[in-house]
């Protein structure tokens, strides 16, 4: 089992081990300890404060750690225990942990194994996931600066059981694994000892499953970057747009899976199923619709035959008057300006003979003139509606002159 070890790369300084005291990473702790290795070893503990037996798990890692010598690294989560998806944030919150924490050079090491890689399988099957969920646990991927690793991956339950026993191990039973309204647990307890019992070798069939999901995973990430580097255009924010003429000239599968690649690259939470083929079907609205879809801390709109992903926080409004008169240099924070009288006469390409310069935005209360020339002027510029009250308007001598972009 310690050739597992071997996948830690030579150029780490420093592992962390993801420890909860439990059988399979009280297993990696010790393969670790008595691999001598040339690296910083850190053990470390997050408690959730879930549990009664929370303050009992830590003290439990906290003796264990310096028993082989260790500095246990520990860090407490407040969670919320009425949340009903409370596994999921208690892993997004660990992980946010980790992520801000690993250094270049570093690596976290976790001890899933073979059992946990089935569970994650059935379950995500049971959810409905597609093949991105299918392919399971990664056994190896980039977390923040540095890596996380899973060296046990390949290794099951009762093999990890044997190696304790044989080396005489201590390890910290969590309660919270007989609770079964938490959803893996349940299939822990009472759904795979069934499959285990018809089928005796499940955990390499599920293996080769998912290893199979994630080549078809790659590949459908390759054909989905060939598709992107072809439609893909830049936005006003960071987030690229998407030609919906060529989008549709796609098959139907080849969009959604171009659409998915397109949400995950700009890091946000994935589209279920339902809400993808509804915005499959909303791409085929008359050419002057604005359909838009809603998602959790974003949106997907359309306008002027481009597809935009349009975070919350780029939703805002702006108001007031800033002249350049007293103020050499404007600042406007909520709308991220910062521009000199100087830059905005050379975007403006004309002489400062001293005129009356400011920025303003769209109100309720602008002229009739100045409202009809703003739609020119928004179209022209292909300014979406969402993001013309947050657009500057450049005014020169209280005349309408046209948009800071």
């Amino acid at each position: 089992m310690q050739s597992c070890l071997a996948l830690i790369p030579e150029d780490i300084e420093r592992v962390y081990l993801a420890y909860s005291g439990g059988l399979d990473s009280s297993v990696l702790l010790h393969l670790l300890v008595n691999h001598r290795p040339a690296f910083n070893l850190v053990p470390w503990h997050i408690n959730h404060g879930l549990l009664a037996a929370a303050g009992k798990m830590q003290d439990f890692c906290v003796t264990q750690a310096a028993r082989y010598d260790l500095k246990l690294r520990l860090d407490h989560l407040e969670l919320d225990d009425v949340d009903s998806n409370i596994e999921a944030e208690a892993r997004r919150q660990r992980y946010a942990l980790f992520e801000s924490c690993i250094a270049h050079n570093e690596c976290l090491l976790t001890a899933h194994h073979a059992d946990d890689q089935a569970e994650t399988f059935l379950l995500n099957a049971l959810r409905g996931s597609g093949s991105a969920g299918l392919r399971g646990i990664a056994r190896r991927r980039q977390l923040g600066q540095g890596l996380l690793l899973r060296p046990l991956l390949e290794y099951s339950r009762a093999q990890l059981e044997d190696y304790a026993n044989q080396h005489e191990l201590a390890w910290c039973n969590d309660p919270s694994n007989r609770v079964n309204r938490f959803d893996r647990n349940y299939l822990r307890n009472q759904v795979i000892p069934s499959i285990s019992a018809r089928w005796p070798h499940y955990q390499v069939a599920l293996a080769t499953t998912s290893r199979l999901q994630a080549e078809t995973q790659t590949l459908l990430d390759e054909i989905a970057q060939q598709d992107f580097s072809a439609l893909a255009q830049p936005g006003d924010s960071s987030d690229p747009i998407l030609d919906l003429d060529g989008l549709l000239a796609l098959s139907v599968a080849r969009r959604k899976n171009l659409l998915r690649f397109w949400v995950a690259r700009a890091g946000l939470a994935s589209i279920p199923g339902a809400r993808l083929d509804e915005l499959v079907r909303q791409l085929l609205a008359k050419p002057d619709a604005m359909p838009s879809i809603s998602l959790p801390g974003y949106s997907i709109r359309l306008y002027d035959r481009r597809l935009f992903l349009v975070r919350d926080d780029e939703l805002r409004s702006c108001s007031g008057v800033f002249a350049f008169d007293q103020n050499p240099v404007i600042e406007i924070e909520p709308c991220n300006i910062r521009i000199s009288r100087s830059q905005l006469f050379e975007q403006l390409q004309i002489d400062d003979d001293r005129q009356s310069l400011s920025i303003r935005f769209r109100t309720g209360e602008d002229t009739a003139g100045d409202r009809h020339r703003l739609k020119r002027l928004f179209q022209k510029k292909r300014v979406p509606p969402w993001r013309r009250d947050s657009t500057p308007l450049v005014y020169l001598d209280d005349e309408l002159r046209g948009l800071l972009r």
